[in-house]
């Protein structure tokens, strides 16, 4: 490391000027960049403090030493002061074949100008492998280990690569890279990773496959506590291949999976095994080391019970992940500016009951909206405090040199949202905009396994936090019976969030927007919501009647018509539907009071919700700011329906008011809620 690169790991806020850099001076209370660096013709480093600090007072600030300014004087080389010189590579490697007989693999190094600066020779022994290095250095090559700092090990493919894998060696390096990944290692063996220039791996995405013992593990521990010290300092995982045998590696790995694996799947092996772990980060000093695996288990007679905290009670926790669910253009968006400008205003939330937001920031993650014409102008017309509003745009990689340059982010790096809460002591909300844009490329978004592997952090993050986390969601195409199906990708969406929200238009207005409870783990369901958007840019105009009792499957598209049904043999489903439509032949009735009397008749709410489907039932308002109700519609399908199996309404008086006997077998013992299998 020369003398520059060591003052820029210890001095923060470095930023390029001129000719030189420039930061804060950490000698005084220094509130401007009033800190000259430049460097001088033979490698010093130069600092020059405009407040008056000397610089003996600059460098103890920083944990160093004036001899740490300047760089370390040129050890002889050792191949310099004895051993021969050959005039080639292949003459060094002739002569110790000569010596050692055919060699069993060579590896070749390359230095910075992608020149060959050294190779690895190795032979495969009975009694075991050996290995000898050789080195270019001054006149010519010589069977002699590389100058440090060494290279890394295939270092013109590292040095442009966004993702790259450290191993235990050139021949795990070569399998890794044979399942189509940008791997490296370290000359010297398990012991010498401390003589190698990893520099080249900053501000990348650094995966480590240990070997299968002690050594590797060192090696490992040891390869990430250089890699995290480094600026920028990279995201660093290590992973460790499940079913080594001792001492086993990659390329064990690889042998085992057989010779009709395909490197596809086992590249997704290890990246689904990746997205599983956690980045390293540096156990704290006095820490005790890693140990073996225990199980964590706790009481519950010594947990003490608390109330769930809320930020919009009800609807949105505090420290869990909500669901924000609706169709492109619905105004999702727009809801969550709304809730954005209450949180930084401390205002009253649009439901009865007059509660306030709590006064804080908000931690926009957006995708998919211009923060200049867009989001600022909506946030401007809800009357947000934007000084407590901040948008996460990307993630700003500082280069040695003090330039800047931005990388996308995605969720496989929650640590960037946890840095970023860490400069917002007082965030209450994280909105992810929509979360289908950031699970990264290599996520599926239609798989369980691989959408819980990136969201399971975040969701730990927000309780770490107490923060409330919203993730937008889009609907699918195709419809569904009920809401929380509707939310586009894998059930596992649904299944982390402790809440779930849909956002939808009011069938009977499509300027009517309705933001209605699916999921609700932690409380009863809230009512509905009802709001217009008004104005150019566009606010919401809340309703102040809550929509009681309705709840979002109440109005999700019937996702089977009359048409569709299979065969004319009755069933639960055909009774529930004679049932309701004996219910409501007298008229509309509020769907609370028909949810109740299902109750009394011992029918589940899917039967009857199913029936409802089948008698053509659209939900509608009462009237403004009313209940919903259910009504027979106009027309033939009732008729058709009940013609089917030979009913019409009239007929239906035979049904006991208490609804203790009904045809079709309701209160079979063989069917007790009232729904077959299939049906």
């Amino acid at each position: 490391m020369t003398p520059l690169e060591l003052l820029f790991s210890k001095l923060p806020g470095v930023k390029k000027s001129g000719s030189g850099w420039s930061a804060r001076c950490p000698a005084h209370d220094d509130r401007r960049a009033s800190l000259s660096v430049s460097t001088g013709d033979d490698g010093r480093v130069l600092l020059h403090c405009h407040a008056g600090c000397d610089t003996a007072a600059i460098v103890a600030a920083l944990g160093l030493g004036l001899a740490d300014l300047f760089p370390a004087k040129p050890a002889t080389p050792r191949a310099n002061r004895r051993g021969r010189a050959y005039p080639s590579a292949n003459k060094a490697v002739a002569a110790l074949e000569r010596q050692l007989g055919q060699r069993s693999a060579l590896w070749t190094y390359h230095d910075a100008t992608d020149n060959p600066a050294g190779l690895v020779v190795r032979w495969d022994k009975p009694n075991g492998k050996e290995s000898r290095p050789i080195a270019q250095r001054a006149g010519g090559w010589h069977i002699a280990a590389m100058a440090e700092p060494r290279p890394l090990y295939r270092l013109p493919e590292v040095r442009n690569a966004p993702r790259v894998i450290v191993t235990e060696g050139e021949k795990c390096a070569d399998a890794a890279r044979s399942l189509g990944f940008v791997a490296t290692t370290s000359a010297g063996g398990s012991q010498a990773a401390k003589k190698t220039d990893w520099r080249p791996l900053a501000g990348r995405e650094v995966w480590i496959l240990p070997d299968h013992d002690e050594p590797g593990r060192k090696y490992a521990e040891t390869v990430a506590g250089i890699l995290v010290k480094l600026t920028p300092a990279p995201v660093v995982r290590i992973v460790s291949l499940p079913g080594l045998p001792e001492h086993g590696d990659i390329v064990d790995w690889i042998d085992g999976h057989g010779d009709a694996a395909e490197p596809d799947g086992m590249r997704a092996e290890i990246e689904a095994l990746t997205r599983a772990e956690q980045p390293y980060r540096v156990s704290p000093a006095g820490a005790a080391p890693r140990g073996s695996c225990q199980p964590d288990l706790v009481c519950l007679a010594d947990v003490t019970p608390q109330a769930v905290p809320w930020l919009w009670h009800g609807r949105i926790p505090l420290g869990r992940i909500t669901l924000l669910v609706g169709r492109p253009g619905c105004g999702k968006s727009l809801v969550t500016c709304d809730l954005a400008a209450r949180i930084s205003t401390h205002t009253h939330w649009p439901d009865p009951g007059f509660d306030r937001a709590p006064l804080g920031d908000t931690l926009l993650i957006c995708a998919e909206d211009d923060p200049a014409d867009t989001i600022r102008p909506r946030l401007d017309a809800a009357g947000a405090d934007c000084q407590r509003v901040h948008l996460l745009k990307a993630a700003k990689i500082i280069e040695v040199d003090g330039n800047e340059r931005s990388v996308a982010f995605d969720l496989s790096n929650v640590d960037l949202i946890r840095d970023a809460l860490d400069r917002l002591p007082e965030c209450k909300l994280v909105v992810i905009d929509p979360i289908g844009s950031y699970l990264g490329g290599q996520v599926d978004a239609h798989r369980d396994n691989e959408v819980r592997s990136v969201l399971a952090p975040l969701a730990a993050l927000a309780t770490e936090r107490g923060v409330a986390v919203v993730l937008v969601c889009h609907t699918r195409k195709a419809l569904a019976s009920f809401a929380d199906d509707m939310a586009l990708g894998s059930r596992a969406f649904v299944g982390l969030a402790r809440s779930v929200l849909h956002l939808m238009a009011d069938p009977d207005d499509e300027k009517r927007k309705l933001l209605l409870p699916g999921k609700c783990n932690l409380s009863a369901p809230p009512p509905g919501l009802a709001f217009r958007i008004v104005g150019d840019p566009g606010r919401l105009e809340w309703e102040p009647d809550p929509l009681e009792g309705f709840r979002a499957d109440d109005v999700v598209a019937p996702r089977e018509s009359l048409e569709t049904k299979r065969g004319s043999e009755p069933t639960t489903r055909d009774a529930a539907a004679e049932w309701l439509a004996q219910l409501l032949k007298g008229g509309p009735m509020p769907v609370a009071d028909i949810r109740e009397q299902s109750k009394a008749a011992d029918l589940s709410w899917r039967t009857i919700r199913r029936a409802q489907e089948s008698l053509g039932i659209v939900p509608r308002k009462k009237a403004f700011g009313g209940g919903w109700e259910w009504g027979l519609p106009e027309g033939g399908q009732v008729s058709r329906y009940l013609a089917t199996f030979g009913q019409n309404v009239d007929n239906l008086a035979t049904f006991d008011d208490d609804a203790t006997s009904f045809p079709f077998g309701f209160n079979n013992p063989d069917d007790p809620d009232g729904e077959r299998l299939g049906d």
